[in-house]
């Protein structure tokens, strides 16, 4: 069964009104490339194991969103896909399933069940493959592996080995977020583990060298970074993560882009009022911008931090003081630094997989 046929099946059941076992497979809020393509992966690889259960791929966005993410049409096309026939949050309403005994859900690249899935799904989780920081949840589920590797997808390559064979749909599609989340299988930014390494060769069949893997992950970079006709709503919440912490609401935007260039666009009073109004839009008390991309052959990062509640100008000037993500003030900042502040980031290892955490451990300890 093809990966579109399999798209065509999920959908067609999905209409029917007929009992039926079935489990959501999830990625997380951002719904980038690597939650997609784990979800996508895990749920078809899943179906040809257990024919009795439908496997719902679930892409955290509605189906309109997912033009802000060119990059992965352009992957899922290069593999032959569809990228119109994945299940969006605007096509199920999973609040119709949580009572029901033969529901169950699967999370990827995230290890915490988020909205929409409300407290009844927790123990509904089956199984939780990631790559992020263990929140310790679902404890009993199986499998349950959780580990800092570059990409969620080589997680899902391990777990499902005999369905990714080289030069086939399945293989090419996950070619992209590996080499996405790897930055190229570059060791030396910090993102590449032999996790990601294995999967690489399991899926290449040890056929690209390093001219390929660098034509090949600039090529998707390429079309991730059409970014510059976007409106700075947009550009927050292509790829937006929102928590609570303490009650403080905080949401985090990762943009493949430059601050200096964004700025230069709209000019800065329009930067910060179109970032407030996206601040009040999502009701948050804190807005982290983060940047990545490849300036002149070198990788680097930067980071814009929002502060809209005065409790947590603590945390932006502990940020700056910490020596672990090496902050350094940009040339061009906005009249009110003491709320709004742009940087460079020094250690450019440090996503945000390894931001958020830091972010959020100082939260929490200045709400002691």
């Amino acid at each position: 069964m093809t990966i579109n046929t399999f798209l065509d099946g999920v959908h067609a059941r999905l209409r029917t009104n007929e009992p039926q076992k079935i489990t959501i497979v999830t990625g997380n809020d951002s719904a980038d490339l690597d939650s997609v393509v784990s979800a996508l992966s895990f749920a078809y690889c899943s179906s040809q194991v257990d024919a009795t259960t439908l496997y719902v791929p679930l892409v955290k966005v509605p189906l309109a969103d997912i033009e802000l993410r060119p990059e992965i049409d352009y992957v899922l096309s290069s593999a032959g896909i569809e990228c119109k026939k994945l299940v969006y949050m605007d096509q199920i309403d999973v609040s119709t399933l949580e009572t029901q005994e033969t529901s169950s859900v699967v999370l990827v690249d995230h290890n915490r069940l988020t909205p929409p899935f409300a407290e009844a799904w927790n123990n509904k989780v089956v199984a939780v493959l990631d790559h992020h920081v263990d929140e310790g949840f679902y404890t009993n589920a199986v499998p349950r592996d959780v580990r800092m590797v570059g990409s969620c997808t080589s997680l899902v390559i391990e777990h499902f080995p005999d369905y990714f064979v080289p030069d086939t749909p399945l293989a090419n599609l996950a070619l992209g977020p590996i080499l996405v989340d790897t930055i190229g299988l570059q060791w030396e930014l910090g993102k590449t583990t032999d996790t990601d390494v294995d999967a690489f060769r399991k899926i290449t069949g040890g056929q690209m060298d390093d001219a390929d893997i660098k034509k090949r992950h600039e090529e998707i970079e390429r079309v991730k970074s059409r970014v510059t006709h976007l409106c700075t709503r947009d550009l927050l919440r292509k790829d937006y993560k929102e928590w609570v912490v303490d009650g403080f609401r905080v949401g985090t935007s990762s943009m493949p882009w430059y601050l200096k260039a964004w700025v230069e666009r709209d000019g800065m009073d329009n930067v910060i009022q179109d970032t407030q109004a996206y601040i009040q839009e999502r009701h948050l008390d804190f807005e982290i911008v983060l940047t990545g991309y490849d300036h002149d052959g070198c990788y680097e990062r930067e980071l814009a931090l929002f502060v809209h509640n005065d409790k947590l100008l603590v945390v932006k000037e502990l940020l700056e003081h910490d020596s672990s993500i090496n902050l350094t003030h940009r040339p061009f900042q906005p009249k009110d630094t003491a709320h709004i502040t742009f940087y460079h980031q020094g250690n450019v290892k440090m996503s945000r997989k390894q931001v958020w955490p830091l972010v959020q451990s100082l939260i929490e300890k200045i709400s002691k």
